[in-house]
């Protein structure tokens, strides 16, 4: 009996040590292929108000098969004719794999000319190809006066990737 308990005790610490014996390894692959993109865009927004967009957004990919990641940063300028107001816009999204939505927020600055309106935003969005449709809600600093601009918002945009930049090998070499 007694040597019946050890052998489970034993098998027991065996099964139990199985995971940590099986982690990742911290070694990086050979080839680990990533790209830069970066362009203008141009895009529309609707809310309350239609509102023209035009900027700049660089993005950050990585080449894999499976669950390639992407990050972006962008800024630009809106402007909503009618009603004379002008939008500073900057803002970050991360789309985790390449059927997946895009999360991230944007940073605004509203002004008609008189009154200046601050704000953030969490966007949540779908991009294909260059194409990015986006849905968010601006919560701006309160203004009786300067009503005229969106809170509530869907913009598409298009951007037109014209610089490139591949890296084949994002090792770094350890020196001595």
């Amino acid at each position: 009996m007694k040597k019946v308990f050890h052998l489970i005790v034993v098998i027991n610490l065996i099964v139990l040590s199985l995971p940590l014996s099986a982690q990742k390894s911290n070694k990086k692959p050979l080839l680990d292929p990533s790209v830069r993109k970066m362009g203008p865009y141009f895009g529309i927004q609707k809310g309350a108000f239609f509102v023209g967009e035009v900027g700049m957004e660089i993005q950050y990919k990585d080449i894999k098969l499976r669950k390639p990641k992407t990050h972006s940063l962008h800024a630009g300028l809106e402007y909503n004719i009618p009603n004379s107001a002008l939008g500073l816009n900057m803002g970050y999204w991360h789309k985790p794999s390449r059927l997946d939505l895009t999360y991230g927020f944007d940073v605004a600055l509203r002004s008609n000319f008189e009154v200046e309106r601050f704000g953030i935003a969490p966007v949540i969005g779908y991009k294909i190809f260059g194409l990015h449709v986006r849905a968010g809600y601006m919560f701006l600093t309160p203004s009786n006066i300067f009503t005229e601009t969106n809170q509530l918002f869907i913009n598409a945009r298009f951007t037109i990737i014209n610089n490139r930049n591949f890296k084949w090998n994002n090792r770094r070499k350890k020196r001595k």
